[in-house]
């Protein structure tokens, strides 16, 4: 039976095929980061491999092997947390740090911590990680649709291999993330900092939406073309909603279309309660919502933005203004 009297949150570390996940993973272990850290790594092959890549002292590593999390073997994840929480030798463990493979998508790992009882009393999700090669960045989001799905849900990006890079080409590679998923916060994984990982899991930065103007009106729809064309961003820039029609049309939305919708982020006043509340979804997850203090933000603009892809323009904000969701 899990003892914790708080729930233990659970970062997943995820990228495309040798973009350096396991590579930061080491770096956060030899420098000292990782005490009171549990690790569980995946890998597809039949050999496990990067878990002798990343031993350490103390704390425990789980191989999971022969399989994908997000789709083969998502049952075992779960067992392994729950062995995980349930051992004594971990009364004291403080977090989990999650491998995924190459080519994973993080929403269905979310979907296994999120839409199981027991473990959704035990842990809370932290940060989703995602490792961007910058030598294959505008290659990747032209042809890998698993690159945009693990981009997309990302809180934090981190750029690695930049060594050759100049500062034009930081900021196009920045430019090129930031039309796919405007929320995540950069990071470049430079020769000489072992941290950066470390960087990226504990930041504190407060929430963020993209930044619009006093003069826009209510309702209105934008776009940020990546070169995969296919992505887009939507955003919704309304302060105030009905929280119950809200959520209903909410639930809609995110059903009809499907994986056409990549990643929601909002932040709203329940007309109701008068509470500001940030909502976070990739895919069909949706988080738990959290209610903030307004003044913590970093940004004055409440709204939604969507992460989609493949949808005609203004489809989602016609649906929205056609719901009569605010009440202003």
């Amino acid at each position: 039976m899990i003892k914790k009297n708080k729930r233990i949150p659970v970062h997943i570390l995820t990228g495309f095929l040798g973009s350096g996940k396991t590579t930061l993973l080491r770096e956060y272990i030899e420098q000292g980061s990782a005490h009171r850290t549990a690790f569980i790594i995946n890998e597809v092959g039949d050999i496990g491999i990067d878990h002798h890549l990343t031993q350490r002292l103390d704390g425990e590593t789980l191989l999971l092997e022969s399989g994908c999390l997000c789709c083969e073997v998502r049952n075992d994840l779960k067992a392994s947390l729950l062995a995980l929480l349930n051992q004594d030798t971990n009364e004291h463990l403080e977090q989990i740090i999650i491998e995924t493979t190459g080519l994973a998508n993080p929403a269905p790992i979310l979907a296994t911590i999120f839409n199981d009882r027991e473990l959704s009393q035990a842990v809370v999700k932290g940060k989703i990680v995602t490792t961007v090669d910058a030598l294959t960045a505008e290659q990747c989001a032209r042809d890998i649709p698993e690159w945009s799905n693990q981009l997309s849900s990302a809180d934090s990006l981190i750029f690695t291999k930049t060594e050759k890079l100049s500062e034009s080409d930081i900021h196009r590679l920045q430019n090129l993330c930031s039309a796919t998923n405007p929320f995540a916060s950069f990071y470049i994984k430079h020769p000489n900092n072992t941290a950066t990982l470390a960087q990226a899991i504990h930041s504190t930065t407060p929430p963020r939406l993209l930044q619009a103007t006093h003069e826009q009106p209510a309702y209105f729809s934008i776009r940020s073309m990546a070169n995969h064309s296919a992505i887009q961003t939507e955003a919704i820039n309304v302060e105030s909603v009905d929280w119950q029609r809200f959520s209903i049309w909410l639930s809609m939305i995110l059903y009809r279309y499907n994986d056409q919708i990549l990643r929601v982020k909002g932040i709203l006043k329940d007309s109701n309660t008068g509470n500001y509340v940030l909502l976070n979804s990739v895919r069909k997850i949706l988080a738990p919502l959290e209610i903030i203090d307004k003044e913590t933000l970093n940004s004055p603009s409440l709204g939604l933005v969507f992460i989609t892809r493949g949808l005609t323009p203004n489809d989602i904000t016609a649906s929205f203004n056609a719901f009569d969701i605010s009440p202003n």
